[in-house]
Formats: C-alpha cells, sequence, structure tokens
C-alpha cells in the first residue's frame, strides 16, 4: 500500500513540475505569416508602380465553394503617402487579414482580385487575380510548445495582362517568413 502511494505520490509530482515547466514557458511560434500571401509592388521606372498609384488597393473575396452562396466581400487598404513605405511595405491576404475569418475558412478558400482605382466604383487601372490558393499544414511540437508550421504553400494568380502563374512561396528555412509576389504593370 505504501509503495502504491509513494509511486502515486511521484506520479502527481513529476506531472506538476512539468507543467509548471510548461506553464511558465513563453512560445515563441512565430507563425503569423504561416499561411500568408504577401504582395509586394515594384518601383521599376519602366515596369514598377508610382506611390501615387498604390495608396489605394481595393481586395475582393469570393468563396470557391458554390454552396456558400459567393457573395464577394470588398475591402480597401489604404497605404499612406510616404512613397518609401507604400512602396517597401508589402500588402498581406491571411486568413483574418484584410478579411474577419468565417467560421474555420481559411484563405485556401477563397479566390481574391487586387485591384487599383481612386475608388471602388471607379475603372481599375490595375488588376490582379488570385485563383487558386493550395496550403500544406503541420503542426511541429518542440518540448511544451507545439506551433503551426506551413509546409506547402502554391498560388495561382492571372495578371493585368490575363497571363497565368504560379507560384510557390513556402519559405525553404521553414520559419514562416513571408515570401511576397512581386507585381509589376507589365
Amino acid at each position: 500500500m505504501l509503495r502504491c502511494f509513494v509511486t502515486w505520490l511521484l506520479l502527481v509530482a513529476t506531472t506538476v513540475l512539468v507543467a509548471a515547466c510548461c506553464g511558465s514557458v513563453s512560445c515563441e511560434c512565430e507563425d503569423a505569416y504561416a499561411d500568408a500571401i504577401g504582395f509586394r509592388f515594384s518601383s521599376d521606372p519602366v515596369a514598377g508602380f508610382r506611390a501615387a498609384d498604390i495608396d489605394t488597393v481595393f481586395v475582393t473575396r469570393v468563396p470557391r465553394d458554390p454552396k456558400q452562396q459567393p457573395r464577394a466581400d470588398t475591402t480597401f487598404i489604404a497605404r499612406g503617402t510616404d512613397s518609401v513605405a507604400v512602396l517597401t511595405q508589402p500588402l498581406v491576404i491571411n486568413n483574418a487579414t484584410p478579411f474577419s475569418q468565417v467560421g474555420n475558412r481559411k484563405l485556401d478558400q477563397y479566390t481574391y482580385t487586387l485591384y487599383l482605382a481612386k475608388s471602388r466604383r471607379a475603372v481599375p487601372i490595375y488588376r490582379y487575380q488570385i485563383n487558386q490558393v493550395e496550403l500544406t499544414t503541420d503542426y511541429q511540437a518542440d518540448g511544451c510548445c507545439t506551433c503551426y508550421l506551413n509546409t506547402g504553400k502554391r498560388v495561382v494568380t492571372t495578371d493585368n495582362k490575363g497571363v497565368s502563374q504560379q507560384f510557390y512561396l513556402t519559405d525553404p528555412a521553414a520559419n514562416n517568413q513571408l515570401i511576397p509576389i512581386v507585381l509589376t504593370r507589365r
């Protein structure tokens, strides 16, 4: 009986110590960009954009599943007037950015259109479509921390001229870093 009690006590003590250890560990997963798609506007004098062209970017998303009543959501991103920041800061589409996440639907369950215009109803000077996003994800456990890891990110797009491309945007170092697609006028 005493042996069982001692064994039980050691088990409880070990569980408490492990829980206390994990409870005091701060997990730094750095997975904010795991699923994200980033875009950077080229500032090339011939094929790039001027800051005034990209001070406001409209983004429309439509659910890929026709049962979701494909209603388009549109939002705009005001990028400001600082030409250096506007040209260097990426535009990011993520599960909850710039739209709120609906249920458990991730960004791969939508198609997106980016367009540049002075207002929502104005004729766009540039349009870029994201036709398909394929995400492969996993969880990576390290002691007390479990972090989200993107192991595959393929994006199929159509540019302003109607040319389709596909991009593989998975961080080769497996650090979930944002690898932006560079947009040009051509």
